[in-house]
């Protein structure tokens, strides 16, 4: 079946475009789709639509969350923005709408204080409230410093379940080890439930009284659950080889520590709760944002999985077609974008929308 979707992309102001370029129309698996620029944004991180049609993004290095409207027009004041030290892989990083948004306009935020001179920076996670485009009411909900000199592997991509549970990738801050060690924060996907009395660890997490999801995430840029809601699949950066494309289970590793061997696993990690990944990449290609495609508008395209890539060099969007146990790939597909590219974050509303 092909049917024409448009598929929105978000521009870099980095990204050097000769002139003004028309939209474009590809194919990829049997979909026709549009490539068009939406807006110009300011080193865009993370993509979130509201369930109005807006679509909120952060921005890197100006700490801002910014906004746009349903019929395409960037609102000229940002609702959040935030003191960032925007070094490296630091910054205003993650984003997520409350699943009761419409409620209590809760926007969560993930980014990276400033240091002093007794404090190394922290990566924080933020809960705002909106009230007629502005967010007030900031509480720092998780804060997790930075260790020593770390500029990359930081994590801080935040996310809702179903039922209500937030996720939140930490990075392992530049040490491998951080990723087989239950008692530290970096290294993990944690999982909380959201109380009153702030983020407790979810009840039935895999380790009792902690906040510990799944182990070894050197640097998750991205995750998304998959179309029954229980699975997740996540991109990975490890550090000078096998960047990975991983299904996460509850309570499994994913093979990184002290002492990684390409290829492999860590010197002395448990393999009992080891999972191998969907797809490794050596050379690193540093795959990033990810996404579980579910729009009816292109139904040839429902559980695709489609990730972005940030190197030079190599397709920057691709596709993967998963076995009926979604636990094999079948097949890769690159997905055109002609002079755009996707960097860094995938999303979907209406229609998707690329960093």
């Amino acid at each position: 079946m092909r049917r024409s979707i448009a598929l929105l992309v978000l521009l870099m102001l980095t990204v050097a475009l000769a002139g003004a370029q028309p939209a474009r129309t590809f194919t990829a698996g049997g979909v026709t789709y549009t490539v068009d620029k939406y807006v110009t944004a300011n080193y865009p991180v993370k993509l979130a639509f509201a369930p109005d049609g807006r679509l909120f993004y952060t921005e890197k290095n100006t700490g801002s969350v910014r906004v746009v409207s349903a019929d395409g027009v960037l609102q000229p004041e940002p609702v959040i923005t935030l003191p960032v030290d925007g070094l490296a892989e630091r910054g205003m990083l993650g984003i997520a709408l409350d699943p009761d948004y419409a409620e209590n306009g809760h926007i969560w935020v993930v980014h990276t204080t400033p240091g002093t001179v007794r404090d190394y920076p922290s990566n924080q996670l933020v809960r705002f409230t909106e009230e007629n485009g502005v967010g007030r009411d900031p509480e720092v909900m998780f804060s997790v410093p930075l260790e020593g000199r770390s500029l990359i592997h930081n994590g801080g991509h935040v996310a809702f379940d179903r039922e209500g549970r937030l996720y939140l990738t930490v990075g392992d801050y530049e040490n491998p080890a951080n990723a087989q060690n239950l008692d530290v924060i970096p290294g993990k996907i944690h999982r909380f439930d959201v109380t009153d009395a702030g983020l407790v660890p979810a009840a039935d997490n895999p380790f009792e009284g902690s906040s510990v999801y799944a182990l070894r995430p050197a640097q998750s840029v991205d995750f998304d659950f998959d179309l029954d809601g229980t699975g997740i699949f996540a991109t990975e950066n490890g550090d000078h080889c096998d960047d990975e494309i991983n299904r996460i289970l509850r309570g499994f590793h994913y093979g990184h520590g002290a002492d990684y061997r390409c290829g492999g696993t860590a010197a002395g990690v448990d393999m009992t709760y080891y999972v191998a990944p969907l797809l490794s990449f050596t050379p690193t290609e540093a795959p990033t944002g990810i996404l579980v495609y579910h729009h009816d508008a292109a139904p040839d395209w429902i559980g695709k999985l489609f990730f972005c890539v940030w190197n030079d060099g190599y397709p920057s969007l691709r596709m993967i077609t998963l076995d009926d146990d979604r636990r094999a790939v079948e097949s890769v597909t690159e997905v055109p974008l002609g002079e755009a590219r996707c960097r860094i974050d995938i999303a979907q509303g209406q229609t998707a929308g690329c960093t």
